[in-house]
């Protein structure tokens, strides 16, 4: 009887699910009308007064962080906190304002998010310097991704006036003869020209956007666009099913025979996007894309050490497993639980929880507690990890899979984790006008050991998910939204 009373609770969803998409969204919505089931994740225990101070806490690093942003550097893309000056290496698009803007609004720093708001209506997202090419993946992630997250916290018809704006920007990177997007963008120069390969989290990284775009502008001509690329991805010929290689050429449509298979750099929120397409628009094709992907990278770049720590490392051209593990794999072990819990696969949270693990002692094992860019894994008799790049840019994949670990599983642990990084954050990384990226997370002397820079997702994405970490199960709940890459909440549409 459970079961049946189950299944015709989903059912009534999906027919309740679909009328109101097909009166909302019209002929669009007529595409979207079947969701996938979607479990509530387990209840974590209650907001404690220990995990409200946690949480106010993190509000004030964002204050602190945004202070900085405002004094020496509003209105450009990034802060240097070093020498309290403004960038504009994103073609000054103001990206760490807009980037920002939903985790100001989540966090309910009222005056910093109007002031920054109120900025939006002056960016012309037509113009960039002169002689100056923007990054078509950055730029959606962020800029339309932030000002997308941004509307649906608050349903400012601006918002979504100049979401279209950046989304008819950049959709002309998309006028090539597969319709896979060039990777740079002159927006000053209506010819079109770029290099003929695109990485494939560039390819690969937009069709949430996009498709949240059409959805809510009725635009039916970004979900079309969006929709083709993952066509050609799809298409093109591979060698290993459920892996593709890094590289693709945006005129043919073919596959590079000589790239590695990675969830990190160039690959990884390709592979994101695949469960997360499915869960918002119910499309089973991303489903079974998805569940072939983990099997494939379960069996070909997991490996484990003799301490037994697990690890996502690459596959070389050569099928050599190459045993490192970037910062920006980390996100992987959040997916997998994702995936578990949307999909019913037990397993996945199995090895979800080894891997952030894993991400865990990357940082636990440094001076500074805070987790370098690359890992190196060696069978040396004792855990067989070792740091083989240093550095420390402010990531937030770690704390993003702790967040989502805490959220499915409810185990304090990982709150207990991401309050450590928090802690080592604040004592290692606070400078007087913001954070700063380290140079060495093995040394703890602050001498020449900081970068003069705070990146974009510091504010859109370490700071947001460690707020939510410390934040009641109702705040933004997994079962009601979608993150984008870049960490903005999109609601899932029922």
């Amino acid at each position: 009887m459970r079961i049946s009373l189950r299944t015709v609770f989903f059912m009534l969803c999906g027919l309740l699910g679909g009328l109101y998409l097909l009166s909302v969204y019209g002929e669009l919505g007529r595409t979207l009308t079947q969701q996938p089931n979607v479990h509530s994740p387990q209840q974590p225990n209650e907001h404690s007064p220990e995990q409200q101070r946690r949480q106010k806490a993190v509000r004030v690093a964002m204050q602190h962080a945004w202070h900085g942003y405002r004094t020496h550097a509003f209105g450009h893309d990034e802060l240097q906190p070093l020498t309290q000056s403004g960038n504009i290496r994103w073609g000054n698009w103001s990206i760490s304002l807009l980037d920002a803007l939903d985790s100001l609004k989540l966090m309910e720093l009222h005056t910093e998010y109007a002031e920054a708001k109120a900025h939006v209506r002056n960016i012309d997202f037509t113009r960039s310097p002169h002689g100056f090419t923007i990054s078509v993946f950055e730029m959606t992630i962020r800029a339309l991704g932030g000002l997308l997250g941004a509307y649906e916290l608050d349903h400012d018809p601006l918002l979504l006036q100049k979401a279209e704006e950046v989304g008819r920007t950049l959709a002309r990177a998309f006028d090539t003869p597969t319709g896979l997007p060039y990777s740079q963008l002159d927006v000053n120069n209506p010819k079109l020209s770029g290099a003929g390969m695109a990485s494939l989290a560039e390819a690969g990284t937009m069709q949430l956007e996009f498709k949240q775009l059409a959805q809510i502008s009725g635009k039916r001509e970004f979900w079309d666009m969006a929709e083709r690329v993952s066509d050609v991805l799809e298409a093109g010929s591979r060698t290993h099913t459920g892996l593709y290689p890094m590289y693709i050429s945006v005129l043919t449509g073919q596959y590079a025979k000589w790239t590695e298979y990675t969830v990190g750099a160039m690959a990884d929120s390709f592979y994101e996007y695949m469960l997360k397409q499915y869960i918002m628009h119910g499309d089973d094709k991303y489903r079974t894309r998805y569940i072939a992907s983990v099997d494939a990278i379960t069996s070909t770049l997991v490996g484990r050490t003799k301490g037994n720590l697990a690890f996502v490392g690459r596959l070389a051209n050569d099928g050599r497993l190459v045993r490192e593990m970037e910062h920006l794999a980390c996100f992987y072990p959040g997916l997998l639980a994702l995936g578990a819990q949307v999909l019913d696969r037990p397993q996945d949270l199995l090895l979800a929880e080894e891997l952030t693990h894993t991400c865990f002692v990357a940082y636990n094992m440094t001076a500074t507690g805070l987790g370098p860019e690359h890992v190196y894994f060696i069978d040396d008799g004792g855990l067989g990890i070792s740091p083989s790049d240093s550095r420390y840019m402010l990531r937030p994949e770690t704390v993003e899979s702790l967040f989502v670990m805490y959220r499915i599983t409810g185990d304090q642990k990982y709150q207990e984790w991401g309050w450590q990084i928090f802690e080592s954050i604040e004592q290692y990384a606070r400078v007087e006008h913001g954070y700063a990226a380290l140079v060495n997370v093995l040394q703890t002397n602050m001498t020449s050991n900081l970068e003069d820079s705070m990146e974009s997702f510091f504010l859109a994405e370490t700071l947001k998910y460690l707020y939510l970490l410390f934040s009641p199960p109702t705040v933004l709940p997994l079962d009601e939204y979608v993150f984008t890459t870049e960490a903005h909440p999109f609601r899932i549409i029922k």
